[in-house]
């Protein structure tokens, strides 16, 4: 099986993270996730219009966006939201943002 490990570290440079440094394998996590990214119901109300009209078509849509994270591989958090972007850090989480989460709605006229 090999020999014990008897060199010391310091508890900071073990678990610390930085540039131009690896990354310890305690926080290196799978980011796969399953995200439902937007719903849209919608119902298209042209039938309902009389002939003479200007209006051609009419058609009303609810709109949400960032509905949920149906399964992820890392806790608490947003694999996709993460603080350092401007350093090729992609991945690090740092300070990240919670991801918004957004309803509204459509309105097409054809004219």
């Amino acid at each position: 099986k090999g020999e014990p490990n008897a060199v010391r570290a310091f508890v900071q440079d073990y678990y610390s993270v930085g540039r131009s440094k690896s990354l310890g394998e305690q926080v290196v996590y799978n980011a796969g996730l399953w995200k439902l990214r937007q719903i849209s119901l919608g119902y298209d109300f042209t039938n309902l219009l009389p002939k003479s009209l200007f209006i051609k078509g009419i058609r009303l849509s609810a709109v949400a966006n960032n509905v949920a994270i149906l399964k992820k591989w890392v806790p608490n958090l947003d694999p996709e939201q993460f603080g350092f972007s401007s350093d090729n850090l992609i991945g690090l989480e740092s300070t990240g943002l919670p991801t918004t989460r957004s309803v509204g709605f459509n309105l097409n006229v054809k004219f």
